[in-house]
């Protein structure tokens, strides 16, 4: 029976694409049939350009829905944001079976349309509207909710979003589903032990999983995609080639159309694109993952014992070769239905050994020797026994292997062997990122791999042991999981050579008292000491600075009120005692003023020397804002006073009223202060005069207390820009020329030296860069990208000899740019595939032996890896000896300059089987 139904089926494969197709958008639907049809492509932000397909670059689709099959129906369960169950192109091909993960009834009504889209893919009706979808007609989706447009982040409801699409895969699998659809992914940090066991629950009940890759051009596992057992999917164009935002690599087991996709919308949301009702294009590797899933339900329809690993088997043997000059690559290839369904009985009778390397990627070496391992799975997902040579070759000549090709025996069906390769590093400041080779059967697997310093027994590492110290206060370390509890002390300017952290320990509060157990050094020695403060819900930040200017680094903290109703902060000397005596705690009222800027760790503030008559001459934070002008700084004059939120330059100011000292709001550029500044510039009264924005102090102003800022005047013919200088004792003008628009420009310090730049976006993809230079202003670079790579941000700019240097943070990459010369980019890591989240890698500036570099924490992506990016000589490059794993028992902190801050280190908090804990410290050598 079953010989004669794979005929049967053969027969009707060569025949089924000829019976005509009277769906309205079926022209349309290029990755069913591509006939050269041309998509539109947004190449700017009202611009969009046509791309003509190759005809033949399609999923190479058939219609099976008028051949007999063993099964009456396959259930096919999408994982998504809901459906659209009254739409009329998906009528009869929902079951009754259905449910709302998120909020535990039958209501699954999709209110982002991606779940509907998605479903369409797979099993719109072929009637004559609408579109036809890829699946066999006795294909049925199950509709199971896990996304909304109220998921924001990976909690809802106090839940993890990893541990509901658990619940909702195991609900699946209990009724009834052979195959399950993900078009969403997660990263590491939210991948929990519940939803793996659900993923191998699907496996151990013969349900076949399929996701889609991640829209975020990586070659790094995003999950579920990195679990083997599941079918990974990454997205082409109509010509056959990735797209630009499609993961690839390794990890993405195939390919199918992705870009420029008709399906069905609920019937409520607005068509923007088509702008047809009921229907709308979408582009996203989401979009590719339901072809497969529509290929692999069919395939099971008409082969209902067909396992799992021989489903893939025949579904990865008969992908088609994708194009991959460009040197992004997949796995197998594009999706081939027609192919995979024709070919199930002779790829029966045939052996297939594949390498698994979706957990390849990091690869552990010691410094002492540079020697390395790697162990190689190799599964054989077919149902006949291999026996052949099988051969590694790393792509690089700094790396070599100890034997490059081996005798593999006899391994039978589902067999699994591991070879071990070894091999030695040859140039350890060369690029970590290397292509591994693995030829099989005459056939090649690429994948990338990353040499990562192993540092459990480097001599290198440092360690300073902490007495009387409890890790679990410290630090959490939960199976993949390591955070630091501990909050750096910001020091700004870096006037201390060791890092200061704060930490809360439960068991010290009480009902009267908050206390901060302080990590410090003292003596040579790393101490916890404890700081005593009234009870306040919640320290917001700690600060060092000399903030009574009597040349000792003080401490500023600054908290949350005990009863929410002010900010307060407590000014301590650097032996913990009040720096100004009972006047040492300073209040500010909670308004809409709201408090000082404080972001990713940075003070997004400047300190500014102020003269009060009971406190004498301090420091008190500045910061510019667009706020209301506080009316002690505005005029009584109905002419001249200011109304309404305007930018302007504010510094807290202390006042003591009944022996209680209140911050309250000023600015350096009053009413009064522009008339003055006005009259110095010699301005008409046509002529404006405008506050930019502030200028980043340089280490040199802080010292002497004073900030600074990029004014404008203008008239209808031309502006003339100024940069003014404030403080306690007087107001410098110094005129800037240039012939350059930069009223809209965004002002970054330069790491290393007292210069600034100047930012503007020109638009979605390309960014002028602006130095200040002897009091002129002029071009250092352009920097171009394309508009699916927007530039983002700077991350950092640095002073080498003379030259600046900068790095540039894009979608995709980062860019090192230099004036005059061609930018030289990496990639950067994101995960943005579970619709409405997107976590990337840290990027923090720093100098790395001197050389001007961006440190790069990946563990909330992937991996247990910390390294540099380092702008060297002619290179942009992540060398392998600053490419470190965490060790053993430790969490990462952000990295450090101790003595020498040109040079920058590794540090980490760690705990030993003994419960002794250590601050560890490898310098960037």
């Amino acid at each position: 029976m079953k010989t004669i139904f794979l005929f049967l089926l053969f027969t009707l494969c060569l025949q089924a694409n000829s019976a005509e197709n009277r769906d309205t958008l079926f022209p349309n639907q290029w990755a069913l049939q591509n006939n050269g049809q041309v998509i539109l492509r947004k190449v700017s932000d009202l611009s969009r350009i046509e791309v003509k397909g190759i005809p033949g670059i399609d999923i190479n689709w058939t219609d099976t829905s008028n051949y007999q099959a063993p099964n009456e129906e396959i259930i096919v369960a999408v994982l998504d944001s809901g459906l659209d169950i009254e739409h009329p192109d998906l009528k009869g091909r929902i079951t009754d079976t259905k449910w709302n993960f998120l909020d535990g009834n039958i209501n699954v009504a999709d209110d982002m349309g991606h779940g509907t889209h998605v479903a369409g893919v797979i099993a719109a009706n072929k009637n004559t509207i609408g579109i036809v979808g890829a699946a066999d007609s006795r294909i049925k989706i199950m509709p199971i909710k896990v996304l909304s447009t109220q998921v924001n982040g990976f909690v809802y409801k106090g839940k993890l979003i990893t541990d509901i699409i658990a619940d909702a895969m195991v609900f699946a699998i209990q009724n009834g589903a052979k195959v399950i659809n993900l078009s969403l992914g997660w990263p590491k940090l939210v991948d929990t032990l519940r939803v793996r066991n659900a993923f191998q629950m699907a496996e151990d009940k013969n349900v076949l999983v399929v996701a889609a890759s991640g829209n975020n051009n990586k070659d790094l596992p995003t999950f579920p995609c990195a679990y083997e057992t599941v079918v990974c999917v990454g997205a082409i164009d109509n010509r056959g080639e990735l797209t630009d935002f499609s993961n690839h690599g390794s990890k993405v087991d195939m390919v199918a159309p992705g870009e420029y996709i008709v399906s069905t919308l609920p019937r409520l949301i607005e068509s923007r694109v088509m702008r047809i009702k009921n229907y709308e294009v979408k582009s996203g590797s989401s979009q590719a993952a339901p072809f497969v899933t529509a290929a692999l339900a069919t395939l099971k329809l008409f082969n209902p014992n067909m396992t799992n690993e021989h489903a893939r088997s025949v579904l990865f043997q008969t992908a088609r070769s994708l194009n991959n000059e460009n040197k992004r690559f997949v796995k197998f290839g594009m999706l081939d239905m027609k192919s995979m369904l024709n070919s199930t009985s002779v790829l029966a009778e045939k052996s297939f050994l594949i390498p698994m390397l979706k957990n390849v990627t990091e690869i552990h070496f010691n410094k002492s020797d540079l020697r390395f391992k790697i162990n190689l799975p190799l599964k054989n997902i077919s149902q006949q026994a291999f026996t052949g040579i099988v051969c590694a070759d790393l792509q690089s000549d700094n790396v070599t292997l100890d034997q490059n090709c081996f005798d593999v025996k006899d391994i039978k069906d589902s067999g699994k062997v591991e070879l071990a390769l070894t091999g030695t590093i040859r140039k350890i400041n060369s690029d970590s990122h290397i292509i591994l080779k693995i030829t099989i059967d005459g056939k090649s697997y690429l994948s990338t791999v990353v040499f990562t310093r192993n540092l459990n027994a480097d001599s290198e590492l440092q360690s300073f042991p902490i007495a009387n110290a409890s890790f679990s206060d410290m630090a959490l370390i939960s199976g993949e999981r390591k955070l630091s509890r501990m909050v750096r002390v910001l020091d700004k300017f870096h006037k201390l050579n060791f890092p200061e952290y704060y930490f809360m320990e439960k068991n010290k509060q009480t009902a009267s008292a908050t206390v901060i157990s302080l990590l410090t050094k003292e003596n040579g020695k790393h101490v916890i000491k404890s700081i005593l403060l009234p009870r306040v819900t919640k320290v917001l930040s700690i600060h060092r600075q000399d903030i009574n200017l009597d040349g000792n680094l003080d401490y500023f903290i600054y908290a949350l009120s005990a009863d929410q109703k002010e900010l307060l902060i407590v000014n301590l000397s650097q032996n913990l005692t009040p720096v100004f005596g009972k006047f040492s705690t300073w209040a500010f009222p909670l308004s809409t003023f709201e408090g000082l800027p404080i972001d990713g760790g940075q003070e997004r503030f400047d300190w500014v020397a102020v003269t009060n008559k009971d406190l004498g001459r301090i420091l008190v934070p500045s910061f510019y804002k667009a706020f209301e002008l506080p009316e002690l700084d505005n005029s009584k004059n109905i002419l001249d006073r200011v109304v309404g939120k305007t930018p302007r330059l504010f510094f807290l100011n202390p006042s003591i009223v009944d022996n209680k000292v209140t911050l309250e709001s000023r600015v350096f550029d009053s009413v009064q202060t522009m008339k003055i500044l006005r009259k110095k510039l010699q301005l008409f009264s046509d002529q404006s005069l405008t506050l930019l924005k502030s200028i980043p102090q340089s280490v040199e102003q802080y010292s002497a207390g004073t900030i600074h800022a990029l004014f404008s005047s203008s008239d209808e013919n031309s502006s003339k820009f100024f940069e003014v200088l404030f403080s306690d004792k007087d107001m410098r003008i110094n005129p800037i020329k240039t012939n350059l628009s930069i009223s809209d420009s965004l002002i970054y310090p330069v790491v290393n030296s007292s210069d600034f730049i100047l930012t503007t976006l020109l638009n979605r993809s390309s960014a002028e860069y602006l130095l200040l230079n002897q009091s002129e202003i002029s071009t250092q670079s352009i920097v171009k990208q394309n508009w699916e790579n927007p530039i983002l941000n700077m991350i950092g700019a640095f002073n080498q000899n003379g030259e600046k240097l900068l790095f540039i943070e894009s979608r995709y990459t980062i860019s090192l740019t230099r004036e005059g010369l061609a930018s030289l980019d990496l990639p950067v890591y994101r995960d943005s595939s579970f619709p409405g989240a997107n976590f990337s890698e840290t990027l923090t500036p720093l100098l790395a032996d001197g050389l001007p570099g961006v440190f790069v924490n990946s563990t909330l992506i992937f991996g247990e890896r910390l390294y540099v990016m380092v702008a060297e000589e002619n290179q942009f490059i992540r060398p392998m000896n600053l490419s470190v794993a965490i060790p053993d028992g430790c969490v990462p902190l952000t990295p450090e300059a101790l003595e020498i801050h040109e040079n920058y280190n590794f540090a980490f908090l760690c705990s030993d089987s003994s419960q002794n804990v250590t601050l560890k410290f490898l310098p960037m050598l």
